[in-house]
């Protein structure tokens, strides 16, 4: 888990931004080990774009640069054991293409952090909290 002192000190709700970006985490997991239908066509691209978006998210949220490790080898890791959890489902299969897939997306993701689009985030906070 990524250090509460990581955490970019401009948010106002940082907790509230941790637990959905653990909550999406936690329903991809859930998503990759239930019975799903087959599309019958290459994931790759959806593979890729969820770690991205996973990543990408929790590099919005924390501040300390150290913590982007903790994002790169925690998420690698997690779509690594997804995957072999899927090969002992039975109606799943265990693919290497995808976990590759999974961690180019979590490498793209972590871009956000050096990108101006970090400050999406900050700026959603805003003005949803002047809503309020």
């Amino acid at each position: 888990m990524l250090d509460p002192d990581s955490i970019d000190t401009e948010l106002q709700i940082p907790k509230l931004w941790f637990a959905l970006a653990y909550g999406l985490t936690l329903a991809v997991g859930v998503l990759s080990l239930i019975p799903g239908p087959d599309i019958g066509a290459s994931d790759k691209l959806a593979h890729f774009l969820t770690y991205a978006m996973l990543s990408a998210g929790f590099s919005m949220i924390v501040e300390q640069r150290k913590s982007l490790w903790l994002i790169l080898l925690g998420l690698i890791s997690y779509g690594l054991l997804l995957e072999m959890l899927q090969g002992l489902t039975g109606y799943r299969f265990e693919d290497m293409a995808d976990a590759l897939a999974n961690s180019l997306g979590v490498i793209t993701g972590l871009g956000f952090y050096f990108s101006p689009l970090r400050g999406i985030l900050r700026r959603f906070e805003r003005w949803l909290l002047s809503r309020w």
